[in-house]
């Protein structure tokens, strides 16, 4: 599972994440940048703010039940070259030996942050070489996708929100649990036999490949 910055993973597929991790799957999650961009107050040095946000997302892991968080530490919100792809992808091309994922995500590549829609470009080019016959589902963070797939999260939701209360340093100064609880209410819409009493919460994926 490929998450440009730590939290992406628990808001855009925890409660996805958590049921895998309750059936037994060995989840590996890939943070690909150390979020540095993340604290616009510039309240913590570098160094104190990346293992800041390393922590709290270990801590998220161990909520969701989640197998391994690696780290690559690349810088966020930068110009991405045709170099950075290359290595990018080639970094990933070895994950996918070492791990050989039965399943892959990654942000679909029309998010609108430019991290995201660099690891969904990412991951799609890797997976056109190396991932034949293994699902690519896109998953939302920010902005919507058109589902292919939706996942009833409901029974592992108080999970999901576990976790996202791990992210202490990003919930400071942005409302990411009710911005979350509204698109998976949103998405929950659609899942047959949700009813009218607003019970039932989902996400939402795109088959990529």
């Amino acid at each position: 599972m490929l998450a440009p910055h730590p939290d992406d993973e628990t808001v855009g597929l925890g409660g996805t994440l958590a049921l895998h991790g309750r059936a037994g799957d060995s989840v590996h999650v890939i943070f690909v940048t150390t979020g540095i961009h993340g604290d616009p107050g510039s309240t913590h040095s570098p160094e104190e703010y990346v293992g800041m946000r390393q922590a709290e997302a270990r801590n998220a892991a161990e909520v969701l039940g989640l197998a391994e968080t690696v780290f690559w530490e690349f810088p966020d919100s930068c110009v991405v070259t045709s170099q950075d792809m290359e290595h990018v992808v080639s970094r990933l091309k070895s994950e996918y030996e070492r791990i050989r994922p039965d399943v892959v995500y990654a942000p679909h590549i029309q998010e609108t942050h430019s991290d995201h829609h660099f690891i969904g470009l990412a991951a799609r080019e890797t997976h056109r070489e190396v991932g034949r016959g293994v699902p690519l589902l896109g998953y939302e963070v920010w902005s919507p996708l058109v589902p292919t797939l939706l996942v009833d999260v409901t029974s592992v939701y108080e999970a999901k929100r576990q976790a996202i209360a791990c992210y202490a340093s990003q919930l400071k100064h942005s409302d990411i649990l009710g911005a979350t609880e509204g698109m998976n209410r949103y998405r929950a819409v659609l899942l047959p036999g949700a009813g009218s009493e607003g019970a039932h919460r989902a996400e939402a994926f795109l088959e990529v490949l």
